[in-house]
């Protein structure tokens, strides 16, 4: 019988982010609006953040947490974004990234890319709250 391997600590953090965030309907007219509602969701959940992290002379993320990335996108295609989630990855500082986008694209998690770089990777699809 061959049993699954155990998901590390870093990546269970970040389904807990995952499911966190994805978990709420978000009110927004453009991403620092959104970037405010989720702060209020991270911050609501204990989870210490900083936002607009400078990780180097090129690289911000939206949101850092100990070495975990939030990367949000509001617009877009997933390959722009898959290239700046690549660059973050690259960076040693940095231990795993969640990919948090209200795009269609965000609909179908990249399965087969748990880890990228041998660092945990997640991505998830927003949603927006109707009037």
């Amino acid at each position: 019988m061959l049993s699954q391997p155990m998901a590390s600590p870093l990546h269970m953090h970040l389904s807990h982010l995952a499911n966190t965030l994805g978990s709420y309907l978000y009110r927004y007219g453009s991403e620092v609006q959104l970037h405010e509602a989720m702060a209020k969701v991270l911050a609501q959940a204990g989870v210490t953040h900083a936002r607009e992290h400078i990780l180097d002379p090129r690289n911000r993320a939206d949101f850092w947490i100990d070495g975990l990335v939030i990367e949000v996108k509001v617009d877009g295609t997933l390959a722009e974004a898959l290239r700046q989630v690549d660059r973050y990855i690259q960076l040693p500082q940095v231990t795993g990234v969640l990919l948090a986008s209200t795009q269609r694209w965000a609909d179908k998690p990249l399965v087969q890319r748990p880890s990228w770089g041998g660092k945990p990777f997640q991505m998830i699809r927003l949603a927006r709250q109707t009037l």
